[in-house]
């Protein structure tokens, strides 16, 4: 099953150089302290709790972050902060209020949310592919409170999403990190991915050997994923770290049939179909002498030639060509959509199951919903919302992610 990842909440802004503590208080909407609440930024392992007081303090460098407070039965909360040395924070309080108790009885666009009627163990599969991947990694991860996720399906709509009533927990052994995941929302539809939420790494502890293990692996999972990709933008890099970019058009296929002849072709089985007549779909046809064998040629076409090819505009560009910059910051531009090849390291055998040729490479496609679009100097793009991948980096889902303050090794 090949899937379009389309969202992954992170935000980030800048790390820099120097620490900086940032405190506060998070209570109840009754004035209550909470204690144990987890208090972390967004995607990194920068987190604590809360003590007795309902008080938590932080060491972060400085930048702009999404600060978030998380309490079992509450909602999640997550505000946006500036830090800098010249305006230390200690009065970023948060005030949580009681979540809904009943999952099952959450309402989109005015109509009740239908409890899946499949296995539970085959909706978990269908979640924990299309969450975490099938990736060489993702194979060993685990989710370690699957009791917790709520499934359901909405036939009108032909979606099915995903709730938890507390933070997903996984288990990371490739790559040495525990991560709760607080989910806000998951569903696929129409063969895309979106999901959205907060994620707090923690590290695990291991022997000498785990921790080269761990090192070895996280560089791996880093090297060639979109925030690589990203990252070199910034040090103006992208080519001398193995990337070449194709500018793509995507158009309509002259070859495939259009609406008309295929709603033409289904009537023709239809009619053959209640006669109860068998139809030959192999048949070769030269020249049709029939309805059905014009029918059949059309169905022969459909399979043959996709209904969307994608054309190159402009091959093996420059970082330039598709980013430019304004007083130090960096924004991506350009028309179509990236087609970026990773020449350093082959797919994975898993990936190579699902395409007809093994390239050597690992391709995908970067698509802006909207052209204009920053680079963040983490990694990522300013507006998460505005991005689509499909390829290689819709298959490295979040088992390959890694913590936004991960920095990998300068040797």
């Amino acid at each position: 099953m090949k899937l379009k990842l389309t969202i992954a909440l992170s935000f980030f802004l800048s790390i820099a150089f120097g620490q900086i503590y940032v405190k506060g208080k998070v209570t109840s909407k009754s004035n209550q302290p909470l204690e144990g609440a987890a208090v972390f930024f967004n995607s990194t392992t920068i987190a604590t709790i809360t003590d007795a007081n309902g008080e938590y303090k932080l060491s972060v460098p400085e930048g702009k972050y999404k600060l978030v407070a998380s309490y079992l039965g509450y909602k999640t909360v997550e505000r946006e902060v500036e830090i800098d040395k010249n305006t230390p924070l200690d009065d970023l309080n948060f005030t949580l209020e009681e979540a809904d108790n009943v999952l099952n009885e959450v309402v989109i666009g005015g109509k009740k949310k239908i409890k899946s009627k499949k296995p539970k163990y085959e909706d978990f599969l269908v979640f924990r592919e299309a969450f975490l991947g099938r990736t060489d990694f993702a194979e060993k991860c685990k989710i370690d409170n699957k009791k917790a996720l709520k499934y359901y399906f909405d036939e009108a709509t032909n979606t099915f999403s995903v709730e938890a009533k507390e933070p997903i927990i996984i288990l990371n052994r490739d790559l040495g990190y525990k991560v709760s995941y607080n989910l806000e929302k998951f569903q696929i539809k129409d063969r895309i991915i979106s999901y959205f939420g907060y994620s707090k790494y923690e590290e695990l502890e291991g022997n000498n050997r785990k921790q080269k293990k761990w090192k070895k692996n996280r560089l791996k999972a880093y090297n060639g994923s979109l925030r690589h990709f990203l990252k070199t933008f910034i040090t103006a890099s992208t080519k001398e770290e193995g990337f070449k970019i194709d500018i793509m058009n995507r158009k309509r296929n002259e070859l495939h049939p259009t609406d008309g002849e295929l709603n033409f072709s289904r009537r023709i089985f239809n009619i053959q179909d209640q006669k109860g007549i068998a139809i030959n779909f192999n048949k070769i046809i030269l020249k049709p002498q029939s309805k059905l064998d014009s029918a059949i040629v059309i169905h022969q076409k459909e399979l043959k030639y996709p209904k969307i090819i994608d054309v190159p505009h402009k091959r093996n560009v420059t970082y330039n060509d598709v980013s430019y910059r304004v007083e130090g910051k960096v924004f991506l531009k350009f028309d179509g959509f990236l087609k970026v090849t990773y020449q350093n390291e082959k797919e994975e055998f898993n990936y190579k199951k699902d395409v007809k040729k093994r390239l050597g490479v690992q391709v995908s496609h970067f698509l802006l919903f909207k052209n204009n679009e920053e680079i963040l100097p983490i990694g990522q793009i300013a507006d998460q919302n505005n991005r689509l991948v499909e390829g290689y980096w819709s298959y490295e889902l979040f088992a390959n992610a890694l913590p936004l303050d991960y920095k990998p090794p300068t040797e």
